[in-house]
């Protein structure tokens, strides 16, 4: 976890349903995504035409055809989403905003739950994250603020994860999966699942991730330049299990993973070249469900109540005196929620929840090897309660306006109110169009690791405008076009060694896309942003913040051998980025290149995967906790993968 390490550096200097999940999204009309559902954007499942969000869902046919390894991936794939690497986390930038800390202004959720971990706030992505890519149905990227049905983190927006179903797993339910990539990388997966003719449903899955790493990573900044050469010094392992259970009403799921890392950067001023420099991450959650529809008195219900836990242990060589540090962190807490709506008059739609939670354990111990003698020792707890209230009421049968508002309280920064208005329009009323005006508040109340630092620091807060309009052209081709604007108070930022409220940013922007499909096979999307985010301090360009992203997807059958082989490809623009050292990370292209085959033996799925097939030679701004100004990226690599299901 980054902030342990820059604490340490601190402290030591001192059915229906199942066809839709399986559908490509992007060959679909816009007629037939209206019909498609997300869950995410209102906390139960509806139209995407009626969701008051703009929203894409990568499906898992998408994650085959263009070889994607992980949620970062997936991500990067859509549009107004960047991911900056620091070669030991992912972080996601969404609409010119990404500060390179803890992943904290995004809310991650699998199947509906929180995995935001309770000391940093912050969301995995990268081999990091608790679930295998291989477990995934399709992934909800929800735009814009989401406080008004999920409280803290829902910032800029909300990544719903939908996990495969044993039913998925077909009549015997076995699945197994094997990979190598470059950088001697090997994965292994084993998967059951299941659904018995009582109604038992049942998935489980156990993973295994080991890669040695580049060798030769050169850092120019450093005086004179120095290359990272040792052994094992950016190597990633990792085990990872996940299981749901469900039967009736009831769902148990659990997820578990352990990953260790070597930081070749030498964060914080540590030792260069020292591959002792380690981070260990542990997370793990259990969620009990239930839900079940009373048609008499409110229609629905759902109520869950969850145990979650995430350690972390780092490893940090500094120069004598200091020598080795440790550090050990861990938050443990559990929570419950509730959810009850309401059909009214067959045409609205009433909405109330609460939620509690209860983080009873925030630990933090950095210690020095040598002596075992600690200088930091926080414990600490906090507590956090919410309700929402939300309507969606049909105006006329062609227009829907939803409302809602949230109030949260935190035992550790007091309470706060936030609303979300969108007003949906079909102009035409023919399933062709589609118009949103949507308006919003959020709120990212202080971490834990944060207030640390400064228990006085104020929530940060963001209001936002949005206009969505989507069109269907002809039968083959659909739009989108979206403008936004964020204003952004009392940002946290890191600065001079410490974490203070800054008076905040502000964002402007636009994203078109456009996707098709012909009755060949062939789909296409391309997408392009433009985004303008600056300090409203300074006037001046936040630094990781792209003016510029452009994305071409690019899918066709390979001929003679139609609906087995396909042949993927993908390219990725991101221009300039500004550095924290006032210099510019230069913009690249990426052309990524995946050739995916399914059924040529019953069973059998084949791909083959080239990421940066042109060699590309770029790199990322470095965080506020490098010594570097820039962090280089990989070059070209490649990844074979077969998958059996038996």
């Amino acid at each position: 976890m980054l902030f342990c390490f820059l604490k340490a550096k601190v402290c030591a200097a001192e059915g229906a349903a199942a066809q839709e999940k399986s559908a490509d999204v992007f060959s679909l009309s816009l007629e037939d995504l209206k019909k498609l559902s997300v869950t995410g954007a209102s906390r139960r499942e509806q139209p995407t035409a009626e969701a008051p969000s703009s929203v894409t869902i990568i499906t898992a046919d998408e994650v085959k055809k263009y070889g994607y390894r992980t949620l970062a991936d997936i991500l990067q794939s859509a549009r107004g989403v960047y991911i900056t690497y620091d070669r030991n986390y992912s972080f996601v930038g969404v609409r010119g905003f990404n500060r390179g800390d803890f992943n904290s202004r995004i809310l991650i959720l699998i199947d509906g739950h929180r995995i935001n971990n309770s000391l940093s706030d912050g969301g995995f992505i990268g081999t990091e994250f608790i679930l295998d890519v291989d477990l995934i149905d399709r992934v909800e990227i929800i735009r814009g603020p989401g406080s008004v049905l999920y409280g803290n983190n829902a910032f800029f927006g909300v990544i719903n994860v939908i996990t495969r179903q044993g039913r998925d797993l077909g009549k015997y339910g076995g699945e197994v999966s094997g990979e190598a990539a470059s950088f001697d990388t090997y994965k292994g997966r084993v998967t059951y699942g299941h659904r018995f003719d009582n109604g038992l449903e049942v998935l489980l899955s156990g993973s295994y991730y080991d890669s040695q790493g580049p060798e030769d990573l050169l850092f120019k900044e450093f005086s004179p330049p120095q290359a990272h050469i040792v052994d094992k010094g950016d190597d990633d392992n990792y085990k990872s299990a996940f299981g749901t259970l469900t039967f009736r009403d009831f769902t148990l799921q659990g997820g578990f993973i352990t990953r260790e890392k070597g930081d070749p950067t030498a964060v914080f001023g540590t030792v260069f070249n020292d591959p002792r420099a380690r981070a260990v991450d542990e997370r793990s959650y259990v969620t009990l469900k239930y839900e079940h529809d009373f048609p008499e008195i409110v229609d629905h219900v759902a109520a869950q109540v969850y145990y979650d836990r995430y350690d972390f242990e780092g490893t940090l060589p500094f120069p004598p005196p200091s020598g080795l540090v440790k550090n050990v962190t861990a938050g443990e807490w559990w929570g419950a929620e509730m959810q009850l709506r309401k059909k009214l008059f067959e045409r609205h739609t009433l909405t109330f929840g609460a939620e509690y939670r209860d983080d009873f354990r925030l630990d933090r111990r950095n210690y020095f090897q040598a002596s075992g003698v600690p200088f930091a020792d926080d414990h600490r707890t906090r507590e956090s309660y919410g309700v929402y209230l939300q309507g969606e009421i049909k105006l006329l049968t062609n227009l829907l306006f939803n409302a809602g508002a949230r109030y949260d309280y935190y035992s550790s920064v007091g309470d706060t109110i936030n609303p979300r208005l969108a007003l949906i329009y079909d102009p035409f009323k023919n399933e062709k169009s589609v118009i949103k005006a949507i308006y919003g508040t959020a709120f990212r109340a202080p971490n834990f690791f944060e207030l640390v630092f400064d228990p006085n620091l104020e929530p940060e807060t963001i209001t936002t405008y949005e206009l969505v309009y989507e069109q269907q052209i002809g039968t083959r081709l659909r739009s989108s076009l979206s403008g936004f604007y964020n204003q952004i108070d009392d940002l946290i930022s890191f600065d001079q060694g410490t974490f203070r409220n800054v008076k905040g940013a502000e964002a402007k922007g636009i994203e078109v896309e456009l996707a098709g499909s012909w009755p060949s096979g062939l789909q296409s999307r391309i997408s392009y942003t433009f985004q303008e985010t600056e300090d409203r301090s300074t006037g001046q360009r936040l630094t990781d913040s792209p003016l510029h992203l452009g994305k071409v997807n690019l899918s066709v059958p390979v001929p003679l051998l139609k609906e087995k082989v396909f042949a993927s490809a993908e390219f990725q623009y991101t221009s300039e980025r500004a550095t924290l050292f006032g210099t510019e990370a230069d913009g690249f292209g990426i052309v990524n290149f995946t050739l995916f085959s399914h059924n040529l033996v019953k069973g059998l799925e084949l791909s083959a995967s080239i990421y940066n097939l042109l060699d590309e030679k770029y790199a990322d701004p470095a965080t506020p906790f490098h010594t570097q100004d820039l962090l280089e990226r990989d070059g070209r690599t490649f990844r074979v993968k077969l998958t059996y299901r038996f």
